[in-house]
């Protein structure tokens, strides 16, 4: 009898373990899972992952404000019935599957409500059970600190985000990869039900009473709590949409920062001596100018340097936030009221990231003014509690802190003295910039930090096609080659300035594919390209490769693919799928065009290897930069018919293939590497 009931008393706990570890690691599981479904469907960009964490963040809120009002207003039998019919009613809408729904013309409220109905219910379900267990954990075992927990659950998130890419990415397709979440979503059901049981059984034992009386009289320590867990939820998602803007908008860069906070809170709630104040307080600090450098010159660095500083920054600033969420802790009594705050944070932080920031500012600040906003946050609390400190926390700090912010405005008032005009949408980060180069006057269209356009101001040389569009590039040899056969019909994905409308003929007719309502509205209000062309001209918003699939004409002659958001390439328009569906476009006769410059992956064994694998002619164009134009161009052409670059027009701007093609790559809708492609 004496071995049953320990036998018992171990299988409970190892489910309370269990559970809060399949709950875990399925929560973070299924985030860069379903992310990665709906990219496709909004282009690709760095702002779809933003808005997914606002999403997660919002019914995590959900879940926990469930989860504390069910321990508040319920008994403990009560409290185990209700949650067992949500899970039981959560089941019922898996296996999930993804459909994208259409809610008028906001991209974020159709990626809200497309996630909503299809994760919605057992994402909630698992959001609340973190605090749930550790509160019966609690009632069970009162001794013992619940919040090991909470590091335990961590855990469980970290090694679901670090299984995507590694394992479940890899090799597994999409569609498999729902099913196979979906049935460990069972397993964790089995052992929740398996749990709730157990502790029906011993409800006779516990003393807990049928309320948790919490006193609402915790404003003072409330507010802290979801100011902190608010700045660390913006650094995060600054930090990512920093990345993810100038290098590609992947499953890996999203889920790298989010692995550096879910380490920080790791960290903090299972050793907290390592959250030492002073320590953090002090890197931090430094991190505010690395942060400030990053801001305004991101793309000079390379790839691993801008994980690293990016990386270093959001480490820090989560630290000093989750280190002094730790020392704030609450008993046991007020957990659930704790990490209801905690989350109310994370939705500020997602609200302002995602809605408030891009109304307020034209540009990315809130990147550097989150560890600003830290650091400030720190030295009031400090002053506000009367800790004692160092004279150079309590002096120097807030001197440091001035001086820091007037350098930046000086900083940014000089980069932006060449403004014409600058917005900031859901996509990105947009601007018109008058500059004069090696004695030319020009105007530029900057997505981010990377031109997209260049015209000169000299009404003489207005139509001659600058850039990456210049006289002798792989693009313009493949338009003249066309041409010389009679008017064409060219589909060009991504507009930028319209330069390549330039090379437009009478006769002939140009359509360009648009992701970003903004840069259409720039092109024609502040370029003189589309207007001046002598094709007819047309422009339509949405997705590139979407809008192609609906094109009615399959007989283009000329397609080009020269979609960036700043200089990350959206990874669908580069992908086994996607190239069978170009050359499906294009008629026996035509050309693909593929921009491929950038500053800091190499996409030719890529592009390379798609084309081997679609069976389609390829030839390779790089176009030096000169003193009229600092920018290296380089186009690949694939053809169904290769006898087109034998023609003297293309052969005269053919280079050869590098060394990297012996090792070509190649990417698909369900798996793509960027370390595969890294310079």
């Amino acid at each position: 009898m004496y071995d049953v009931i320990l036998f018992l008393k171990f299988s409970r706990v190892m489910l309370y373990f269990v559970t809060i570890f399949l709950s875990a690691f399925l929560l973070f599981l299924v985030q860069p899972m379903i992310a990665k479904v709906i990219l496709p469907d909004f282009g690709g960009g760095a702002s779809v992952w933003a808005i997914c964490m606002l999403f997660f963040q919002a019914l995590l809120l959900g879940g926990y404000l469930y989860g504390h009002g069910l321990i508040k207003w319920f008994k403990p039998r009560n409290q185990f019935i209700v949650h067992a019919c949500l899970i039981l009613i959560a089941v019922t809408f898996t296996p999930i599957a993804v459909n994208t729904l259409s809610i008028g013309s906001s991209p974020q409220m159709t990626i809200l409500a497309t996630l909503l109905f299809s994760i919605g219910l057992p994402y909630f379900v698992l959001s609340s059970n973190a605090p749930l267990i550790q509160r019966w954990f609690a009632y069970d075992k009162p001794k013992t600190s619940p919040y090991k927990l909470y590091a335990l659950s961590n855990i469980g998130s970290l090694i679901g985000l670090v299984a995507y890419p590694f394992i479940i990415e890899p090799f597994i397709t999409l569609e498999s990869q729902l099913m196979v979440w979906s049935v460990a979503y069972w397993c964790f059901v089995g052992c929740s039900l398996a749990l709730i049981a157990m502790l029906v059984v011993k409800l006779k034992e516990l003393r807990e009473s049928s309320k948790d009386h919490q006193s609402t009289q915790y404003t003072v320590t409330v507010i802290p709590w979801i100011g902190l867990s608010a700045l660390g939820v913006i650094a995060l998602l600054a930090v990512t949409n920093s990345m993810t803007q100038n290098i590609s908008a992947i499953p890996f860069l999203w889920l790298l920062p989010l692995s550096l906070y879910l380490i920080s809170f790791i960290i903090c709630f299972g050793r907290e001596r390592v959250a030492n104040r002073q320590v953090w307080l002090g890197v931090t600090a430094l991190s505010l100018p690395i942060g400030i450098l990053l801001f305004f010159f991101a793309s000079m660095f390379s790839i691993v340097a801008q994980l690293f500083l990016y990386g270093f920054i959001l480490l820090a600033v989560c630290m000093l936030c989750h280190g002094e969420l730790v020392r704030m802790k609450p008993d046991s009594k007020r957990l659930t009221l704790y990490y209801l705050a905690m989350s109310v944070g994370g939705v500020v932080g997602g609200l302002f990231v995602n809605f408030i920031a891009p109304w307020l500012f034209d540009q990315f600040i809130e990147f550097p003014l989150v560890i600003w906003l830290t650091l400030t946050t720190l030295a009031v609390l400090t002053i506000v509690r009367g800790n004692k400190s160092h004279a150079l926390t309590q002096f120097g700090l807030p001197i440091y802190l001035i001086a820091a912010a007037v350098g930046f405005v000086m900083l940014n008032n000089l980069f932006q003295q060449y403004d014409v005009i600058a917005e900031r949408n859901f996509y990105g980060q947009l601007a018109v910039k008058d500059v004069t180069v090696n004695g030319f006057n020009e105007r530029r269209l900057v997505d981010g930090t990377t031109s997209h356009g260049t015209q000169s101001l000299n009404p003489a040389n207005r139509d001659e096609p600058l850039s990456y569009y210049r006289r002798g590039t792989g693009v313009e040899a493949a338009l003249s080659t066309l041409q010389q056969k009679g008017p064409i019909n060219a589909v060009i994905i991504g507009l930028g300035a319209g330069t390549l409308a330039a090379y437009g003929n009478k006769a002939d007719s140009f359509t360009f594919f648009e992701l970003n309502p903004l840069v259409k509205d720039y092109a024609n209000r502040y370029f003189t390209y589309l207007s001046s062309s002598k094709a007819e001209v047309k422009v339509s918003v949405g997705d590139g490769r979407q809008l192609l699939s609906r094109y009615d004409e399959n007989d283009i002659d000329l397609l080009v693919v020269d979609a960036f958001s700043s200089d990350a390439i959206p990874v669908h328009l580069l992908t086994r799928e996607a190239v069978a569906l170009y050359a499906n476009s294009i008629n026996d006769h035509g050309i693909v065009a593929l921009h491929i410059s950038n500053s800091h992956l190499d996409l030719v064994p890529l592009v390379f290897g798609l084309a081997e694998e679609a069976n389609l002619a390829s030839v390779f164009a790089v176009t030096d930069a000169t003193k009229s134009s600092d920018n290296t161009a380089q186009w690949v052409l694939l053809a169904k018919n290769g006898d087109v670059f034998h023609q003297p027009t293309i052969k005269k701007i053919t280079s050869p293939w590098p060394s990297s093609t012996s090792q070509p790559v190649i990417w698909t809708d369900d798996y793509s590497n960027l370390l595969s492609v890294l310079k």
